[in-house]
């Protein structure tokens, strides 16, 4: 039987209603009357008991379940955020063996945490090449006073990780946040509701992920260095306070803009060939999250700023989403004579219309190109994950597409 996938998505406020409607949905879509693997995701203003429990009287109790709090969700027709949007993707298979992996007690703990998720891959016997889908909780907790965030370091559980895999296997993640405010997050297990995990999803067998990294920009500056860092914070680049480079770089009226809004301004770390002809793909994104006054420092999402990094600041494209259709079709070709049957899309929420200052929704753009051939769901997320240049990375304002096919 060839791998068959549904997709679902609802937006009903009544939580038990909405995981049944998109579940339902999916069952319908696929044509299959029981699944294998359930992957659920929805914004943070359901239940996740009740989301769950929608879920689950579809399914029935044999499918693995696995998701959690996203900013919101994309399918081949329906896109939204910042609702009530829940989405479902359901997989009937008999060449694709479905295994999930969860490590508790992240907060704080990310290092160890990712060590024992990777230990717990690596331990295990697949039935083929194995494709890891990586999901975490983005959200530590509440921000103290004065600060705009309190996250997991999606830097330190691939770092963990890396000590345990021998090396990375086809892969991709996120970060999983249910709104822009932080408010607690869960994620679901099988029957098991909890916070503060890692989680990996890893798919074997005949099947095989293609990935492509998507970020929409460009180095607007040549290289600087990192001469001074503490943990996510940059105090210097070039021997001089990071927030003095900033003004140089981005102008008298552009900077004092960008003290009041930091989040539009983003970092480059080039992985290939330093002056060579630029290559998206070998670019990881890094976001600027706010800045430190008293010491003239800049505050990162993540904490890989280090002493002797060399950044470029990056120019963001807010209206020609053409490169999107361009990605979208080159990974299609890469696929070849193979079927693909599903594509997972990752796309950093600070991408959404909304919050970019873009005219139109940039999925939109996948929708058209990948929706229109195959199932597709995607996430609204805090964090992306995928290699660049052989690592595995963390980055921001990035999209990230997971195809999944099999022999024809």
């Amino acid at each position: 039987m060839a791998t068959k996938v549904g997709v679902g998505f609802s937006e009903d406020s009544n939580s038990l209603e909405a995981g049944k409607e998109a579940a339902q949905t999916a069952m319908q879509e696929s044509g299959i009357e029981t699944c294998d693997l359930a992957m659920v995701f929805s914004t943070s203003k359901h239940d996740p008991v009740q989301l769950h429990a929608g879920v689950r009287s579809v399914i029935g109790t044999s499918a693995r379940v696995i998701g959690g709090y996203t900013n919101g969700i994309i399918t081949k027709d329906k896109l939204g955020y910042d609702g009530y949007q829940m989405g479902v993707a359901l997989l009937s298979s008999d060449s694709v063996d479905v295994d999930l992996f969860m490590e508790k007690g992240i907060a704080g703990n990310e290092l160890n945490a990712g060590r024992a998720l990777g230990d717990q891959i690596k331990n295990k016997d697949f039935g083929g090449p194995p494709n890891i889908l990586l999901m975490y909780d983005f959200v530590r907790g509440k921000p103290a006073e004065g600060q705009s965030w309190n996250i997991n370091w999606a830097t330190r559980l691939i770092e963990g990780m890396d000590q345990s895999l021998d090396s990375w296997p086809s892969a991709a993640g996120f970060g999983m946040m249910g709104d822009w405010q932080c408010n607690p997050t869960f994620q679901w297990f099988d029957d098991r509701i909890e916070q503060h995990t890692a989680l990996a999803l890893v798919l074997s067998g005949g099947v095989r992920m293609d990935t492509i990294i998507m970020h929409g920009t460009r180095p607007s500056s040549g290289y600087h260095t990192i001469t001074k860092a503490e943990e996510n914070i940059v105090l210097e680049i070039d021997g001089k306070k990071a927030v003095d480079v900033m003004a140089e770089l981005l102008g008298p009226e552009a900077y004092e803009k960008w003290l009041d809004y930091p989040f539009f301004t983003t970092f480059g770390i080039n992985k290939g060939d330093k002056f060579g002809e630029f290559k998206e793909e070998n670019y990881a994104n890094r976001l600027v999250s706010g800045v430190d006054k008293e010491r003239g420092g800049i505050i990162m999402f993540e904490p890989d700023l280090k002493v002797g990094t060399e950044v470029q600041l990056m120019r963001r494209s807010f209206s020609d989403c053409g490169y999107i259709r361009r990605y979208a079709e080159d990974i299609l070709e890469r696929i070849g004579e193979r079927n693909p049957f599903f594509t997972f899309y990752i796309d950093c929420a600070g991408r959404a219309a909304a919050y970019s200052g873009m005219e139109g929704e940039e999925a939109e753009e996948v929708q058209k190109i990948i929706g229109s051939r195959m199932p597709l769901l995607g996430v609204y997320t805090g964090t992306e994950i995928a290699k660049v240049g052989g690592d595995m990375q963390a980055m921001v304002w990035t999209g990230v597409l997971c195809v999944f096919s099999e022999p024809a």
